[in-house]
């Protein structure tokens, strides 16, 4: 996986292309500080070739507005040029703010990796 922020930012977001997607992982905080480049790689990912985007939000403690709208930019661009957008998070506080904000109707909400990335390459 490809990571470029310092290591006491308090989160990372990394990219793998895997078979039938890109694979964004973030943990941490995505917050103001990690918006920014969450933003970057999710752009990079939705103009990719991978037909689908899997954004691991699993190891994430919190998102704040500006990094939830990255995700709400991504999901909007992948729809825009026909790509799937599939989200892995666990039951919790960032799942809940998925529902809570209605992002879980702009795209497939996974409990797993493995599920989320089953999906993309079917």
């Amino acid at each position: 996986m490809e990571a470029t922020q310092p290591e006491d930012s308090g989160y990372t977001v990394d990219f793998d292309p895997v078979e039938g997607a890109l694979l964004v992982v973030g943990t941490g905080e995505l917050d103001l500080a990690a918006a920014p480049r969450l933003a970057t790689v999710l752009s990079s990912a939705t103009a990719g070739a991978e037909p689908c985007v899997v954004l691991d939000l699993t190891a994430v403690d919190f998102i704040d507005s500006t990094a939830l709208g990255a995700i709400m930019h991504a999901s909007t661009e992948a729809e825009a040029t026909g790509k799937k957008m599939f989200v892995v998070a666990l039951d919790g506080p960032v799942r809940r703010l998925l529902e809570i904000t209605n992002l879980t109707g702009r795209f497939r909400v996974y409990p797993s990796r493995d599920e989320a990335l089953a999906a993309a390459s079917a």
